[in-house]
């Protein structure tokens, strides 16, 4: 039995998304970068959210706690992530900030993460990806969990 029109749509999603992050999962490793597509996400939500906390990454990604915990304890033993010294709030609350490696191999993955998205959309002309980023827009909800 073939599939319905909507979960179709659903699984056409669903195959994208994975294809991106296998590609981009690729890219990091082939760069040398040794990073999850999850910590680049992770890094990321750092950069572009100075002083954000375990828990604002939880709730921007819908991701476990628990796992958030291991990216951002992976982060801060690589020297990518840093909390200030001297905070007294629990380690959920505490603010987080890019290092200056951080910092380097947040820029070189975002350069990674626009190649990837120039090579999914490569075969659209700007009519085509203008009409793409509308309907994806109009899917999205008002406050999508920020992950990539």
């Amino acid at each position: 039995m073939p599939a319905q029109p909507d979960t179709e749509i659903l699984n056409l999603i669903n195959a994208i998304e994975r294809r991106t992050t296998v590609r981009m999962q690729r890219s990091l490793r082939s760069a040398g970068l040794d990073l999850a597509a999850m910590e680049a996400r992770t890094l990321r939500f750092v950069a572009r959210h100075p002083r954000c906390t375990q828990n604002d990454i939880v709730r921007a990604s819908g991701r476990d706690k628990a796992q958030i915990a291991r990216i951002i304890k992976t982060l801060r033993e690589r020297g990518f992530v840093d909390r200030p010294s001297g905070a007294s709030a629990g380690q959920r609350q505490q603010p987080l900030t890019l290092t200056a490696t951080g910092a380097a191999v947040h820029t070189q993955a975002e350069s990674l993460r626009t190649g990837t998205a120039r090579a999914l959309v490569a075969d659209l002309d700007a009519a085509e990806r203008a009409q793409l980023e509308s309907l994806l827009r109009r899917l999205s909800p008002l406050d999508p969990p920020e992950q990539d």
